[in-house]
């Protein structure tokens, strides 16, 4: 876009070939100086030296005027354009132009680079529409100039349009430090509104400079001071060191926050509550603050968590039990799962956690009355807290019942009771005697022989005996004759003794006598029960004639505490 520089002579010398040859002969012909001239020679050399100064001042007079004409040959602008066109066109011109926005200019794209790198240089950020306005270049071709600007210089940055600086950055940042010394805080999206740029720009140039430039901690969206960031370290860890209950930390850093609106006024540094997690978390690491963190938000102080283990381990050790209940009031979740992992050998219960030594206590116990052929009401020898689905289960894990359950040595009635065979064959030895004391008896409206059925029954549901036992010349015709589901089935196992046998239901807790009491009835119940197997089917087709006379349940119960008064505690309770 520059012209060649050239020398005025020459231009002159080139315009007139005349004057050209002369200046050509005068140069020819000047002599040049010799030291060892003599005075005669010095002085014919100052004469032609003389001639020599006139012929150069003619000549500057005629440089003169050649410089003040005018040429008499002008191209237009349209020539010039023509003229370019064609040297392109001939590969004269192998670079490329570009025009300027007026249209009466060329430039070439590397002056364009160049002119656009002086400029970023002088403002540091530079717009690529103000660089079209400055320069007078179409915003095509700055916006591709720019683009490779920017590809070759790592140190420069285009962003929405904008060139920008790594030294430009640098000043900014010195002045957002100014401003942050003297305020403790600034926010980003104040920062980024004042630059017109993006927060997260405005993030990314920040976080390389930071304790480098700007001195002060980024958090949340917000710059603080060192000291700033001090005090508040200093005012969350008095907070939670204080703390001897567990606490959600949210409500904590709300206390925080309106202790520093009541310090500062309305216009006072706000906090964000991250700001207090994150140094939370800091001081939680460094062992600066002591507990447990659930949920990243429910904090339970360590001084608490020992107050927890401690009051556990003296109810447990002083009680051998300690209730679900209990550690609920302590603020221990899932205290079931706590028990079990602090004390593997403990027995985790519906409703308490005991220790073992209460198993060796009732099995101890059981395998005493059975030894004795007595029986035990495991309710009576455990603690009140302990109920009866407990009671079972405890006495499940007792040594002493699994063995005697096994050899049918005990039965377990009502959940809790523990019964020895002897012990249930005892009674119904005398339960025998008793029945045999009533004798047989006929129903006077219709002379037949009457059919008595005994059974003894524990009110709590412990101890239950039901079964028929017959009696008279025609007891087993009339147990044939009343039932329609062929002969009854006898369930678990008979022992003998001097007078009769028994045999136990262990499925109903059932206990039949089985002996026959006189010999003719024995005869007669062969004979019936022959019948009732024969006819079992047409039963039903025949009138019943015979009337039953059962012994009521509460004449039954005044025989069983008759032969076992210590029964009689039992029934007031309820079957658990």
């Amino acid at each position: 876009s520059q012209a060649p520089s050239f020398s005025p002579l020459r231009q002159v010398e080139s315009r007139d070939p005349q004057l050209r040859r002369r200046l050509d002969r005068s140069r020819q012909t000047a002599p040049l100086p010799v030291s060892g001239d003599t005075a005669a020679d010095r002085a014919g050399s100052e004469g032609a030296g003389g001639a020599m100064d006139a012929e150069l001042l003619e000549l500057q007079r005629q440089l003169e005027a050649a410089q003040s004409a005018r040429s008499s040959v002008r191209l237009s602008e349209r020539n010039v354009v023509e003229l370019v066109q064609k040297l392109q066109e001939r590969g004269l011109i192998d670079f490329e132009l570009l025009h300027t926005v007026s249209g009466k200019e060329y430039i070439t794209s590397d002056h364009l680079k160049h002119e656009i790198k002086v400029e970023i240089k002088k403002r540091g950020r530079a717009s690529l529409v103000d660089l079209s306005d400055t320069l007078g270049v179409d915003l095509y071709h700055i916006e591709r100039q720019a683009q490779k600007v920017v590809t070759e210089d790592p140190a420069l940055m285009l962003i929405n349009a904008e060139i920008m600086s790594q030294s430009y950055w640098d000043t900014v940042t010195e002045e957002i430090n100014e401003k942050l010394q003297e305020r403790s805080q600034i926010a980003l999206a104040e920062i980024a509104a004042q630059l017109h740029i993006g927060s997260e720009l405005v993030l990314n140039i920040l976080e390389p400079r930071l304790g480098t430039i700007v001195q002060g901690r980024l958090e949340g969206g917000q710059l603080y001071t060192p000291a700033y960031v001090s005090r508040i370290t200093a005012m969350v860890r008095g907070a939670t060191r204080g703390l001897t209950v567990p606490t959600n930390l949210p409500s904590v850093w709300n206390s925080l926050q309106q202790q520093l609106q009541e310090m500062h006024g309305a216009n006072g540094v706000s906090v964000e509550g991250s700001f207090f997690q994150s140094i939370f978390v800091a001081l939680l690491k460094e062992g600066a603050v002591l507990g447990s963190v659930r949920a990243g938000v429910h904090w339970t102080p360590a001084v608490f968590a020992h107050a927890q283990k401690e009051s556990v381990d003296a109810f447990f050790s002083q009680n051998s039990y300690i209730g679900y209940e209990v550690l609920q009031k302590l603020v221990i979740p899932q205290p079931k799962q706590y028990l079990e992992a602090r004390y593997p050998d403990g027995i985790a219960l519906e409703a308490v956690f005991v220790h073992p030594s209460v198993v060796d206590m009732l099995d101890a116990a059981v395998g005493d009355a059975i030894e004795n052929g007595q029986w035990i009401d495991s309710l009576s020898i455990l603690p009140s807290y302990i109920s009866g689905p407990d009671a079972t289960k405890i006495l499940s894990l007792c040594p002493s019942f699994q063995k005697a359950a096994k050899s049918s040595k005990a039965v377990l009635f009502g959940g809790s009771c523990v019964f020895s065979n002897v012990f249930i064959k005892g009674i119904f030895d005398q339960l025998e005697k008793e029945i045999d004391s009533f004798g047989i008896k006929h129903s006077a409206g219709q002379g037949t022989p009457v059919n008595m059925n005994s059974s003894s029954e524990h009110r709590a549901g412990s101890v239950q005996y039901s079964d028929t036992k017959d009696f008279g010349d025609n007891d087993a015709s009339s147990t044939g004759a009343s039932s329609d589901r062929g002969p009854k089935k006898k369930r678990g196992k008979a022992t003998g003794s001097a007078k009769g046998g028994a045999v136990e239901k262990d499925d109903d807790e059932e206990i039949i006598p089985v002996k026959g009491k006189k010999a003719h009835r024995k005869n007669k119940d062969i004979g019936s029960s022959g019948d009732a197997k024969r006819g079992g089917k047409k039963a039903p087709e025949k009138p019943k004639e015979e009337n039953t006379n059962i012994f009521p349940d509460e004449l039954i119960e005044q025989k069983v505490l008759a032969v076992a008064p210590e029964l009689e505690e039992l029934g007031g309770q309820e079957t658990r």
